[in-house]
């Protein structure tokens, strides 16, 4: 880190004490907010960047609302697309790039202990008429399967990363066999172990279900009416 970033007005922050994801995020926040810095990118160590990563949210991300994730995960749900990016349900930390005045107006609103931090930043910022908008080919892709929120019945993959060095394709071509042999295991517990378990949790929370598809029917008629687009083309 000191040899990439060996600059007068870097500053490396190192934690003795792993915090875990929400108090990590949230500590990693106020850090920024006390800095003189106006976009925080947040990239965790399980992430492999193409070598344009950088430059493309220079150039780009002057486009977006003050939110643009570079993560097209498989996990978060697609919304609307505009031919280049795609417009999120939700998304997770990874891989994100947001405004030093979202961000304030984010945390001044967190008055209890952070948990979920993740989810609570996409209400505000859809509720904000933020576009959770991420670019249709991610600029970065998840290479990590065993930590606080991914375990072996769940892969958080993008199939749309392209990798642009050798390194990139080293990595892909080592994790790969893994990534496959994780989704057939996933596709075979959704289809067959989990089939009464699924049944009784959509029976017992119908309430939750509702509000969900009721938000997606909103986001869906917000993007359509503010970013109309020819599908066709």
């Amino acid at each position: 880190m000191r040899q990439l970033f060996n600059k007068p007005n870097t500053e490396i922050i190192n934690r003795v004490k792993n915090l875990k994801a929400d108090r990590n995020a949230y500590q990693m926040m106020l850090d920024f907010l006390a800095s003189d810095n106006d976009v925080l990118f947040i990239c965790d160590s399980d992430l492999l960047l193409r070598p344009d990563t950088i430059d493309y949210i220079f150039n780009n991300f002057q486009r977006s609302d003050g939110f643009l994730g570079l993560y097209n995960s498989e996990l978060h749900r697609d919304i609307y697309f505009d031919g280049e990016f795609v417009y999120k349900e939700n998304v997770g930390f990874a891989g994100i790039c947001i405004s030093k005045n979202l961000l304030q107006k984010f945390v001044s609103k967190q008055k209890e202990r952070p948990r979920s931090m993740d989810f609570k930043l996409s209400v505000f910022l859809i509720n904000n008429d933020v576009r959770l908008m991420v670019p249709q080919k991610c600029y970065v892709q998840h290479i990590g399967f065993d930590g606080q929120n991914c375990r072996t019945s769940s892969v958080e993959f993008s199939t749309n990363f392209i990798p642009l060095s050798e390194f990139n394709k080293e990595i892909i071509n080592r994790i790969m066999p893994v990534v496959l042999k994780m989704q057939s295991g996933m596709i075979k517990y959704l289809l067959f172990e989990d089939k009464y378990k699924k049944h009784g949790f959509m029976f017992h929370q119908p309430h939750k279900y509702f509000i969900q598809n009721k938000t997606i029917k909103r986001l869906f008629k917000v993007y359509k009416e503010k970013y109309p687009v020819d599908i066709k083309n």
